[in-house]
C-alpha cells in the first residue's frame, strides 16, 4: 500500500489488468508442475520484464507466480519475507482493493526505496526457483519418455521369443515343436549379437542413402549422453535397444514360410545374411533423414515396408527356392496344440501396443492414438476374416480368428500414427477379406508357404502403406521432414502419395526378393539347406536337436537326467513313450489300427509297397484348412510316428 501511494496515477489504473495478468501466470506456473517446461521458461520472461515496471505490476507477478511455484514445490507464499501469506483462490480479486490487501506490508517493514530493493531480492530468488523447477521438469519428463520406449522395447521383445515362438509353435506338426521355437530364441540371440557389432551403425547414422556409417562399430562413442537425432528424448542406448526388437522379429517371421524342412546351421547363416542385406539397407533407406526412401516422402510410421514387407516376401522366395514339405499337397497337415497358437497370437497382440506405440518416441497424444488405432484394426479385421470365413466356408474357425486379428495388426503398423480412428477401422474392415484370399495364392500357385508368413504379411504390409495414402490426416500426423502437412487422397491431398507409396513398396519388395534368392543359393550351393527326405519324416526335434517336448523325461517317475535326453545315435532318436515292439504290443497295435503292410497309396506317404505300413486313421487329419482357409500341419501323437517309423527303421 504504501508502494501504491509513490505510484502515479497511470499505474494504479493499470492494477486490475495487472491482477488478470497474475492469475493467468500463476495457472501457467502451476501447469510447470504437469510437465509443462516451455511455460516456465515463459513465466519466468514475464517475471522479468513486468518486474521492473510499475510497484502494481511487479508485486502482483511476483506474488501470483511464486504461489503457484510454492504449490509446486510444497512451499508457499510466505517465501516472500515482506508480505503476508496469500491465499491462492484470491489471486482471482480485481481492482485496487483486491491489490491493496495482497500487498499489505507487515508491521516494521519500511517504505519506498528498500522496498523497492526488496522486490529486486525477491526477483532474484524467484528466478533461481524457477531454475530449479525447470530442471525438476526437463528431469521427469526425460525419465517419462525413457519410461516408454523401454517398456515398449519390452513389449516387442515379447513378441518374438514368447509371441512368435508359440504362434509358430502351436501350429507345426508335434514333431517340429522344439526346432520352431528355437529359430526364434536363437535368432533373437545372433540378431543382438549383430546389431551391437555392425547392424545398429549400419541402419541409424548418416552415411550413404543405403548404409550407414562405421562411426557406431560395436557402439563406439555411444553414452549415456548422447542423443540420436530420429529421437532426441531418450538417450541413445535406450533408442538403440527399441531398434534392436524390430531387427530381431523381422527375420524370425520368414521361418514360418519354410517350416520343418530347413537345416539349422545354414538357416543361422541365411537369417545373418538377410539381416546385413536386407534389414539393414531397407531400415536405412526408408527412417534415416538420408536414405532415399525417406527424401522421397515414402511414410512408413512402424515398419510396414521395413517389417512385413521385407519378411513376407523373402519368406515368398525362401519356400520356393527350399522346396515344398514332404507329403504337400496330398496329404493334410493339421496344427498339433490350437491353444498355444492362440496364446501366441495373444501375446502379439500385446506386444504390438509397444510396437506402432512406441514408435511416436514419446509418450505423447500421437503414441495414444497409435496404441488405439492398433487395437482397432486388430479387432475389425479379426472380425472381418472371421465372416468371410464363415460365408464361404459356412463355419468360424479359431486359427481363423487369430490370423484376421494378426492380418489387423500388420495392416495398420504403417499407418498407425499417421491415420485417425475411421481410417484404423477401414484399414481392418478392408485387411480381413483381402489378407484372407490372398493367404490362399499357395494352393493356386502350389508353394509351400507352411505358416502363413508371406500370406499374411506382405500383402498386409502392402496394403496398409497404400491405405495410409488415403486416410492419413494432417491432425495425427502433423508435417513431414520437410514442414509440409501429411494428408492423405481422403482430406485434401493430390493423390502424389499414393504414387510415392506404391513406388515404396515395389522398391523393397524387389530387393528383398532378389536379396534373399541369392543368399539362399549360395548357402545351398555351398553347404546344402534342406534335411533329409527321412530326417523330415522324423522331425526336427529328434533329429537335429535330439530330443522330443514329449520326451519320457518329462513323464511323472523319471528323473529328467541328462542321460535321458541325449540322444547321439539314430536308434536312440525314437521317444522314449513309443513303447518297444513286444508280440503283446505289436497285436493290440494291429486291433487297434489295422494289420500292417496295407498299402498307403493315396496317403500321400508313397506307393503300394506291401512292407511299408499304412499311415494310421489318426495321422490322416481332418482338412482343417477347410475351416479356416489355411494349410496348417498335421497333427501327430505316439502311435502316428511310431507306425511311420517302423517302416522306416524297422523293429526292435
Amino acid at each position: 500500500h504504501t508502494m501504491s501511494m509513490g505510484s502515479s496515477m497511470g499505474h494504479r489504473e493499470e492494477a486490475p489488468a495487472a491482477v488478470h495478468a497474475a492469475q493467468r501466470r500463476s495457472s501457467i506456473v502451476g501447469a510447470a508442475g504437469a510437465g509443462c517446461g516451455a511455460e516456465v521458461a515463459s513465466v519466468r520472461a514475464s517475471v522479468r520484464v513486468q518486474s521492473r515496471g510499475s510497484g502494481w505490476g511487479s508485486a502482483l507477478v511476483l506474488s501470483a507466480a511464486l504461489v503457484g511455484l510454492g504449490a509446486v514445490a510444497g512451499e508457499g507464499a510466505p517465501a516472500l519475507r515482506g508480505l503476508k501469506p496469500v491465499p491462492s483462490d484470491s489471486i482471482g480479486r480485481t481492482g485496487v482493493a483486491a491489490a491493496q490487501h495482497q500487498l499489505q506490508f507487515e508491521p516494521g517493514s519500511s517504505s519506498g526505496h528498500q522496498g523497492e530493493m526488496r522486490l529486486r531480492s525477491m526477483e532474484t530468488d524467484l528466478e533461481a526457483r524457477m531454475v530449479a523447477l525447470e530442471n525438476k521438469v526437463t528431469k521427469a519428463k526425460n525419465a517419462a519418455d525413457e519410461s516408454w520406449i523401454l517398456m515398449s522395447s519390452t513389449l516387442v521383445l515379447m513378441m518374438t521369443i514368447s509371441g512368435l515362438a508359440l504362434f509358430y509353435g502351436g501350429l507345426v506338426r508335434v514333431q517340429n515343436v522344439l526346432a520352431t521355437v528355437m529359430q526364434s530364441f536363437a535368432i533373437a540371440c545372433l540378431i543382438t549379437v549383430l546389431w551391437i557389432a555392425v547392424g545398429y551403425s549400419l541402419c541409424f547414422t548418416e552415411g550413404s542413402v543405403v548404409y550407414g556409417s562405421y562411426q557406431r562399430f560395436w557402439l563406439t562413442g555411444l553414452t549415456l549422453e548422447t542423443r540420436h537425432p530420429l529421437n532426441p528424448l531418450v538417450s541413445e542406448p535406450v533408442y538403440c535397444l527399441y531398434e534392436l526388437t524390430f531387427a530381431i522379429i523381422t527375420p524370425a517371421l520368414i521361418p514360418g514360410a519354410f517350416a520343418d524342412r530347413m537345416r539349422f546351421g545354414p538357416m543361422l547363416i541365411f537369417i545373418a545374411l538377410w539381416h546385413l542385406l536386407v534389414y539393414c539397407p531397407v531400415a536405412h533407406a526408408t527412417w534415416m533423414t538420408d536414405g532415399f526412401l525417406h527424401k522421397a516422402r515414402v511414410l512408413d510410421f512402424a515398419g510396414g515396408n521395413v517389417v512385413h514387407i521385407t519378411a513376407g516376401f523373402s519368406g515368398l522366395v525362401s519356400s520356393i527356392v527350399i522346396g515344398k514339405r514332404t507329403g504337400y499337397g496330398a496329404e493334410q497337415f493339421s496344427a498339433h496344440n490350437m491353444l498355444i497358437s492362440v496364446l501366441g497370437a495373444s501375446l502379439l497382440w500385446v506386444g504390438w501396443c509397444g510396437f506402432n506405440g512406441g514408435s511416436a518416441g514419446s509418450p505423447s497424444p500421437r503414441a495414444s492414438m497409435a496404441v488405439l488405432n492398433t487395437n482397432v484394426s486388430a479387432a475389425t479385421a479379426s472380425l472381418s476374416w472371421m465372416f468371410t470365413e464363415w460365408a464361404l466356408r459356412h463355419r468360424p474357425s479359431v486359427l481363423g480368428m487369430i490370423s484376421g486379428a494378426i492380418a489387423g495388426l500388420v495392416t495398420i503398423t504403417p499407418g498407425a500414427g499417421y491415420v485417425n480412428i475411421t481410417g484404423a477401422f477401414c484399414t481392418g474392415l478392408i485387411a480381413g477379406p483381402v489378407v484372407y484370399f490372398a493367404a490362399q495364392l499357395k494352393h493356386r500357385f502350389h508353394f509351400d508357404d507352411a505358416l502363413d508368413a508371406f500370406g499374411i504379411h506382405a500383402p498386409g504390409g502392402c496394403l496398409g502403406g497404400m491405405l495410409l495414402a488415403f486416410f492419413a490426416t494432417e491432425e495425427v500426423a502433423g508435417n513431414d521432414q520437410f514442414g509440409d502437412p501429411i494428408k492423405g487422397l481422403f482430406y485434401g491431398d493430390s493423390g502424389m502419395q499414393i504414387l510415392l507409396q506404391l513406388y515404396g513398396i515395389v522398391v523393397v519388395a524387389a530387393w528383398s526378393s532378389a536379396m534373399t534368392f541369392l543368399i539362399l543359393k549360395g548357402v545351398d550351393l555351398t553347404i546344402g539347406i534342406r534335411v533329409a527326405v527321412e530326417d523330415e519324416l522324423i522331425g526336427l526335434d529328434m533329429v537335429v536337436h535330439g530330443h522330443h517336448h514329449m520326451d519320457n523325461s518329462f513323464r511323472p517317475g523319471n528323473s529328467g537326467s541328462r542321460e535321458n535326453t541325449d540322444q547321439s545315435k539314430r536308434s536312440d532318436v525314437l521317444p522314449n513313450w513309443i513303447g518297444d515292439h513286444s508280440a503283446d504290443n505289436t497285436a493290440e497295435r494291429e486291433a487297434r489300427e489295422g494289420a500292417p503292410g496295407v498299402s498307403r497309396a493315396g496317403t500321400g506317404w508313397g506307393g503300394a509297397d506291401p512292407a511299408v505300413p499304412r499311415v494310421p486313421p489318426r495321422m490322416q487329419a481332418r482338412d482343417n484348412s477347410a475351416e479356416h482357409g489355411r494349410d496348417a500341419p498335421p497333427h501327430a501323437g505316439p502311435q502316428e510316428i511310431e507306425a511311420v517309423l517302423v517302416g522306416e527303421i524297422g523293429e526292435g
